[in-house]
């Protein structure tokens, strides 16, 4: 039964070899494309605010990052650090505004923040 469990783990890390020989290959061939980088130089507005939510939490171990192009579509992602635990929320903002959820009020002053910038 031993080799028969040998034979088995060799033929899959080969295949998974071979599989990864055939995707590297691919890669190298393939043409290089004359699109622009999705990230261009001023396209994305980026605001990191940290700050201390909890008073039993000392430093501004929590923060806010806000990320928007040009049109203020983007993220929020919120991390929540207490002595507990750290919480990390992601808001999804269009044209300016979170219409899923509701905004705290720090994060409504980084998104204001952003998008003035």
């Amino acid at each position: 039964m031993m080799p028969f469990l040998f034979l088995i783990l060799f033929l899959n890390t080969a295949w998974l070899v071979y599989l990864t020989y055939i995707v590297y290959k691919k890669i190298l061939k393939s043409p290089q494309s004359n699109q622009p980088p999705v990230f261009v130089s001023g396209s994305i507005k980026l605001q990191l605010v940290r700050f201390n939510p909890f008073n039993d939490v000392g430093g501004d171990q929590s923060f806010i990052l806000c990320l928007l192009d040009k049109t203020n579509t983007g993220v929020i992602i919120t991390s929540l650090h207490t002595r507990d635990s750290t919480r990390v929320y992601a808001k999804a903002i269009k044209n300016g505004s979170c219409e899923s959820q509701s905004l705290s009020k720090e994060e409504t002053k980084v998104l204001i923040k952003t998008i003035n910038s």
